[in-house]
C-alpha cells in the first residue's frame, strides 16, 4: 500500500472469511447495453441517453476464487496478496452504472474511461443529448436536477484531464466541457431547494434497519482526526466522508482514553475493532447552488456499515460488513426506499487497484500493461487493502516533531465535515476554473500524452 499522510477513512473488512454462498456473477449485469429509464420511461428522454453514455459499460474481468467452478484459476498478485487466485480467462458483465460510482470509470488516475464519449459515435451522441438537455424550456424537479448535476460535476472533472491532450481526443475534450458547464449551471439549486431535498439516510432508516448515527444519546459519535481524508480527495472533494463510530463503552470515556493514549504514544485503539460495536461511513453529497457556492446537501450516496458481534458474555465473534448503494431510478421512482440497494458482505464487487483506489472496476497495476479487473465479494474487497483488527479512522502515518492533532467529536446535525470539505474544494484550482456562465474554459496548450 502506498504511503500517505492523509487520513483513511474506508470501513474495514469482516474479520471472519467463512465460506460464501455466492450469487452467479452476472448478478445485476444488464442483458444488453441499452439506455435505462433512469429519469423516465423515454430512451430518447436526453437524460436517459446522457446516463447511459457516462455510466453504462461492458467491462472484460477475471474472478476471484470467491466464485467456484468458473474456470482454472491461477495465483495473481493483487494488493501485495502474491497468491490470490484468479480466472485466466476473462468474462464480461454489462454495468448499468446506477451505483454510487463516479462516471467514465475506470477513472483511478486514468483517462482511459472516458475514451467512449471522446471517440465516435459517443461523443457526437454525447454532445447531441447535452444540447437537448440544455435546451429544455421546463425545469425538471430538484431532486432529478440534484442527482444529475452531482454525475455532470464529475464528468466534466474526469474530461479536464484530457483537455491538453493532443489529436482527437483533446479535441472531443475541449468541445465538451463548455456543454458540461452550462448543463451544471442549469441543474442549479436555490439554497430553499436544496434545503427541502429528503434527507434520504432519516427516510429509509426504518425500512432497512439503519443505526441512529444522527440521534443523540443512541451511542453514536462522529468523530474526526484529520481535516484530510482519501475518500474525499480521491473523489475531487465533490462528496464528504463522515465517520460514525459506536464505542463499546461510555463515548465520552472512550473518546477521552483515545486521546490520551495518542499523547503518550500509544496504540490509540489496543482492542482494534473489539474496542467498538459498530462503525459507519457516510459519503454526502455535494452540490454547486444558483450562487455558484459548493454546499452540502442532505442526500447521502453510500452507507458502509460494519456491525460487531459477541458472545453471550460479550466477547467479540466477529463482525458483518454491509454496504448500502444509492441507486438514483429507485430513489426516483420510490422515495420511501431512500434509493439505497442493499448489498451483503458475498455480493460481487471489484478489486481494487490500490491501497487508494475506491473506484468501480479498475484494472489491475503493476508491471507491463494494466491487466483486467478482477470480480471478488464485497467481503474480499475491504479485505484487499485493511487488516483484520484494526481502526482506520486512527490509522495515520505520524510525522518524528509534527504534534498529533486531538481526536475531536463532530455535531453531525451541523454538517461541519461536509461544510469543510465543501469550503476547501471551493478554493482549489479545478473549482475555480469552472466557468458556469456558459463560457468555454480558457484554452489551453496542447501538449502531448495528457493525463493516463
Amino acid at each position: 500500500m502506498p504511503g500517505r499522510t492523509t487520513l483513511l477513512v474506508s470501513i474495514v473488512a469482516a474479520v471472519l472469511c467463512a465460506p460464501a454462498n455466492m450469487a452467479d456473477y452476472r448478478a445485476g449485469s444488464l442483458a444488453k447495453q441499452e439506455v435505462q429509464p433512469i429519469y423516465s420511461a423515454d430512451p430518447q428522454d436526453p437524460w436517459n441517453r446522457i446516463f447511459y453514455l457516462l455510466f453504462t459499460r461492458t467491462v472484460k474481468l477475471r474472478l476471484s476464487e470467491d466464485f467456484k467452478g468458473e474456470g482454472a484459476v491461477a495465483p495473481t498478485e493483487v494488493m501485495g496478496n502474491p497468491s490470490l487466485l484468479v480466472t485466466s480467462r476473462t468474462v464480461e458483465r454489462i454495468e448499468s452504472g446506477d451505483r454510487a460510482i463516479d462516471p467514465l470509470y475506470p477513472n483511478f488516475f486514468s483517462s482511459k474511461g472516458s475514451e467512449p464519449i471522446l471517440t465516435d459515435p459517443g461523443f457526437s451522441e454525447l454532445k447531441d443529448a447535452l444540447q437537448d438537455a440544455c435546451a429544455e424550456s421546463s425545469p425538471r424537479p430538484p431532486l432529478q436536477r440534484a442527482l444529475m448535476q452531482s454525475d455532470i460535476w464529475a464528468a466534466y472533472e474526469i474530461v479536464a484531464w484530457s483537455r491538453r491532450t493532443e489529436g482527437l481526443i483533446g479535441d472531443h475534450a475541449r468541445a465538451l466541457l463548455p456543454w458540461f458547464a452550462r448543463f451544471i449551471a442549469k441543474l442549479a439549486l436555490s439554497s430553499r431547494e436544496i434545503a427541502a431535498l429528503p434527507h434520504n439516510y432519516a427516510v429509509a432508516q426504518s425500512s432497512l434497519s439503519l443505526p441512529q448515527v444522527f440521534d443523540a444519546g443512541s451511542g453514536w459519535m462522529e468523530v474526526e482526526w484529520s481535516p484530510g481524508r482519501s475518500h474525499d480527495e480521491m473523489a475531487g472533494n465533490r462528496h464528504a466522508a463522515r465517520i460514525f463510530l459506536k464505542p463499546h463503552e461510555n463515548p465520552a470515556l472512550f473518546l477521552k482514553q483515545v486521546n490520551q493514549r495518542f499523547r503518550k504514544g500509544q496504540d490509540p485503539l489496543p482492542g482494534g475493532i473489539r474496542d467498538l460495536d459498530a462503525e459507519v461511513l457516510l459519503t454526502q453529497v455535494l452540490l454547486i447552488d444558483r450562487a455558484r457556492r459548493v454546499v452540502p446537501s442532505a442526500l447521502i450516496s453510500d452507507i458502509q456499515l460494519r456491525t460487531i458481534t459477541r458472545d453471550q458474555s460479550g466477547r467479540f465473534r466477529g463482525s458483518n460488513l454491509e454496504e448500502f448503494e444509492l441507486s438514483r431510478q429507485l430513489m426516483l421512482r420510490d422515495a420511501a426506499s431512500g434509493g439505497f440497494v442493499h448489498r451483503t458482505a458475498d455480493e460481487p464487487s471489484y478489486l481494487p487497484a490500490s491501497g487508494n483506489d475506491f473506484t468501480f472496476a479498475s484494472p489491475m497495476i503493476g508491471e507491463g500493461e494494466p491487466k483486467p479487473p478482477i470480480l471478488g465479494t464485497l467481503r474480499r474487497r475491504c479485505e484487499s487493502c485493511h487488516f483484520e483488527s484494526a481502526v482506520f479512522t486512527f490509522n495515520m502515518i505520524r510525522i518524528p516533531g509534527r504534534p498529533v492533532p486531538a481526536v475531536r467529536q463532530l455535531r453531525p446535525e451541523g454538517d461541519q465535515r461536509a461544510f469543510s470539505v465543501a469550503n476547501k474544494k471551493m478554493k482549489s484550482k479545478e473549482f475555480q476554473s469552472l466557468q458556469l456562465d456558459g463560457a468555454p474554459p480558457r484554452p489551453a496548450e496542447s501538449v502531448p500524452n495528457g493525463r493516463n
